[in-house]
């Protein structure tokens, strides 16, 4: 899974035409790291007319201990089909196909495999195509009874696909949309790859990590010494995670952002966990109650 990014920067050059001086933006580029389950993925960049406005995170109020709440996270209702189309509708406006001909996120048809219902995902899926990434999202979330907000969230944090467009847009933003089956420095299990498959096999694990707490490393109201980085030298820190849902997160992403990230962030800092909450925040307003 990706979850080092660090906040956007804006690079900013002047260029002299004849006698004329102007500003061009440069797209952002966060510095990155590779993840647990994937590799580095585009948190944001710059508006203009031919990509989405950026999406900044929101990370005030964080609580290392309650990223958000269970009610919040399995809460499959939260959105409607058409509410999932029309809020894709708005933050994917102004996007551009990649480079490669990679269709925006809102436009973007995919298609299902048929999945037949389990413990961690009892709605089951059946197998369909042209379906939009409105679709599947909501697909998913039904059947595996997870907030289908969580999932646009993690997409975006993964990879950024919220506002992909253009030049920050490929491909492989879809074969690894959530990070999932994306070993740390290795190749991502093909058997997962696509947009659905990533989606599925996210929800899936998370409710195997509420049906099964005591496999994992972090459980609900145990403390547990969480790493702030890949990076050993960077340390770690004991947290009493508060609940299931935010201990599935520290599973899916096993790594706390350090002190720092309150500032911006240092080479320990570690982005995941942040921007999930960040952007949930931003995105539909505080994921935790009080």
């Amino acid at each position: 899974m990706a979850f080092l990014r660090s906040p956007v920067g804006v690079v900013l050059g002047a260029f002299l035409v004849t006698l004329l001086v102007g500003l061009i933006g440069v797209r952002a580029v966060g510095s990155s790291l590779s993840g647990l389950m994937g590799l580095g993925r585009r948190v944001s960049h710059v508006a203009t007319s031919s990509a989405p406005a950026p999406l900044v995170p929101d990370a005030s109020g964080f609580d290392a201990t309650r990223i958000i709440d269970d009610e919040v996270f399995y809460d499959s209702g939260a959105m409607t089909r058409e509410e999932i189309a029309a809020f894709l509708t708005r933050v994917n406006s102004g996007c551009q196909p990649g480079s490669d001909g990679t269709e925006c996120l809102a436009t973007a048809t995919f298609s299902m495999q048929e999945r037949e219902a389990t413990t961690f995902c009892p709605g089951g899926i059946k197998a369909a195509s042209g379906l939009s990434a409105a679709d599947v999202v909501w697909e998913v979330s039904q059947a595996c009874d997870i907030n289908p907000q969580v999932l646009l969230v993690l997409i975006h944090k993964e990879q950024g696909l919220l506002t992909a467009s253009g030049r920050t847009l490929s491909a492989r933003d879809y074969e690894a949309a959530a990070g999932y089956a994306c070993p740390d420095h290795g190749t991502c299990d093909p058997q997962w790859a696509g947009f659905f498959p990533q989606l599925y096999g996210a929800a899936s694990q998370f409710q195997r990590y509420r049906i099964s707490p005591e496999t994992y490393d972090v459980v609900a109201q145990r403390p547990t010494r969480i790493a702030y980085s890949p990076d050993t030298q960077c340390g770690s820190g004991e947290v009493t995670v508060a609940n299931q849902a935010t201990a599935g997160l520290y599973n899916y992403t096993p790594f706390q952002p350090n002190e720092a990230a309150g500032s911006g962030g240092d080479q320990c800092t570690s982005w995941g966990n942040w921007n999930f909450y960040g952007y949930f925040k931003a995105l539909f307003g505080s994921p935790t109650s009080g």
